[in-house]
């Protein structure tokens, strides 16, 4: 029953509510004279036939008001919170038609992308090609940066699942029509406290909150205050990587691999050096030819608040593990682990130079490990603080442990006593 129905029926019951009899009683007036008092029937309770199409007329407004009541609760009330981002991230509620009933800037820059838009009242798909499209024009999507993170929060599972799906279409048409080769990373879930809690610690929509967390948990070394200030775009490439699982269930398996996040399209990578680019740079200071070398991985990493390129690999029975910046190509980490020790034939090396400071028969002593450390690493002693030489010799593989610090970086090597290999080394920015 519509409210046009609900007037008729009142209009109706109105009508019928009293009698309408004047000739009637006229006629029962007879002749009398102007004037005269006209003794008048009394008739017994005159208000009984009014009275069932008053109640029946109370009953419908009844029915009408709770109806529309019902359907003002439903169209007034938050089915889901559907958040995009970029970096700017905007925040909308949906009732369950797919009305938007608010659109909220949730920091500075998303406020630029709905000036002067009143999305209220609007079908959610004519709000995100708004905004995806105010994101465009303001150049926060691009080739340089083309990720865009769509997340709905909905305590039912199905519907929040239908709506991502249904969400990442469009937005992959509007980028499309603008010829811009996006990246969309989806994800729907249930409200969580606790990352509430962390989102509005750090001012970000709950759905980057939720994709952090993703990150966060798959790795022993990735936190959630390093990444939070990330763009998508950067946090789309860490998604995507292989070596941010550091336990990963199977072989090559990513974060997006898991289930909770689906990803589409693939991460600009313009603002970087390349993997080739730090692959190259890798075996230039390990002095290896490409041609020599078996990858174990290569891929992107965050480390120490920059994006990196680690890389691991192989050749002549060594291995190799480089950290490289992935905007500049400096090296930033360097391990290098070698194949077990074998005593040379007659307990002697040509590379000896006698017992300085060791404690086994045949090791070169502890300056000259430090001379052959300072040499790999490039640096004289004079460029170095806080320096210092242990030897390890009673191992299986008797060792000199150097350890120093010189130009911004912590150095650790491994010399190996007999020989004066370099067993390992590793550099890292001093913190």
């Amino acid at each position: 029953m519509n409210e046009r129905d609900v007037e008729k029926r009142l209009l109706t019951a109105l009508e019928h509510a009293a009698p309408n009899d004047l000739e009637a009683v006229r006629a029962r007036c007879g002749s009398q004279h102007s004037g005269d008092v006209v003794p008048m029937p009394r008739r017994k309770q005159p208000m009984r036939r009014a009275a069932p199409w008053l109640a029946a007329a109370c009953l419908l407004l009844v029915i009408a008001g709770g109806v529309m009541g019902t359907r003002y609760q439903k169209a007034s009330a938050v089915a889901s919170l559907v958040s995009l981002d970029v970096n700017p991230s905007v925040l909308l509620e949906v009732n369950e038609a797919e009305k938007v009933l608010s659109a909220q800037p949730i920091n500075d820059d998303a406020g630029n992308i709905l000036d002067g838009m009143d999305l209220t009242g609007t079908d959610l798909n004519v709000a995100v090609n708004a905004i995806v499209g105010s994101l465009l024009k303001h150049g926060y999507v691009d080739e340089l940066a083309n990720s865009v993170l769509v997340s709905v929060e909905d305590s039912d599972a199905a519907r929040g699942a239908a709506l991502e799906e249904k969400l990442t279409g469009e937005i992959s048409q509007v980028l499309e029509s603008a010829s811009v080769h996006g990246a969309i990373l989806s994800q729907s879930f249930s409200s969580d406290d606790a990352l509430r809690q962390k989102a509005e610690e750090y001012g970000i929509s709950m759905g980057k909150a939720a994709l952090i967390q993703s990150l966060v948990d798959s790795s022993t070394h990735l936190t959630f205050e390093s990444l939070a200030g990330l763009s998508i775009n950067e946090l789309n490439l860490l998604v995507n990587s292989t070596t941010v699982q550091d336990q990963p269930s199977q072989a090559g398996e990513t974060v997006a691999d898991q289930g909770t996040i689906t990803s589409t399209g693939t991460a600009s990578q313009s603002g970087y050096i390349g993997l080739e680019a730090a692959q190259s740079a890798a075996l230039t200071h390990a002095g290896l030819d490409a041609s020599a070398v078996t990858w174990k991985e290569a891929d992107y990493d965050y480390e120490d608040g920059r994006m990196v390129y680690e890389m691991e690999f192989f050749a002549n029975g060594v291995e190799y593990e480089y950290d490289v910046d992935a905007s500049t190509g400096e090296i930033l980490k360097v391990e290098k682990e070698g194949a077990e020790w074998s005593e040379p034939s007659g307990g002697q090396s040509g590379t000896q130079t006698g017992n300085q400071g060791g404690g086994q028969s045949g090791a070169i002593g502890r300056e000259a490990a430090r001379d052959i450390a300072l040499t790999s690493a490039g640096v004289s002693q004079s460029q170095v603080y806080e320096l210092e030489v242990e030897d390890e010799l009673d191992e299986g593989q008797p060792h000199y442990k150097v350890e120093f610090k010189a130009g911004g970086y912590d150095y650790e090597y491994e010399i190996d006593a007999l020989t004066g290999s370099v067993l390992k080394s590793e550099r890292e920015r001093d913190d």
